[in-house]
């Protein structure tokens, strides 16, 4: 088991001992709401922001390009792209083609909290 696996099994009988089988089955639940969120986000995320993981499918040419401050993708697609996070009301790419901020996650976020939270 990995170090960090490691300290998050101990946090988590941490936050469990002296509770009562209740308390544990609670914090069960909302952990496992918790984990449901952040995979529906995720899977928002991806869905509605492609372009920010453009750079995994990068050839070495074009991860040595985006190093350099060069984006690799065609000028079409770069404003294509810009129009649309605009659209989006979310900062734009850099130069280079990646995010500057995490704003695009915390709308996948939040949208994945309203379709899952209980009422």
């Amino acid at each position: 088991m990995n170090r960090y696996k490691t300290e998050e099994t101990r946090a988590r009988q941490n936050a469990r001992a002296g509770k009562t089988h209740a308390e544990i089955a609670e914090l069960d639940q909302q952990e496992t709401l918790q984990a449901s969120i952040y995979e529906r986000a995720r899977k928002i995320h991806i869905e509605r922001f492609p372009e920010e993981y453009d750079h995994y499918y990068d050839s070495i040419a074009d991860a040595s390009d985006r190093a350099s401050g060069i984006n690799p993708m065609s000028k079409e697609y770069i404003e294509r792209v810009t129009t649309k996070r605009k659209k989006e009301g979310v900062s734009p790419l850099e130069e280079n083609g990646l995010p500057t901020a995490n704003d695009t996650w915390e709308i996948a976020l939040a949208e994945a909290e309203r379709q899952l939270q209980p009422e």
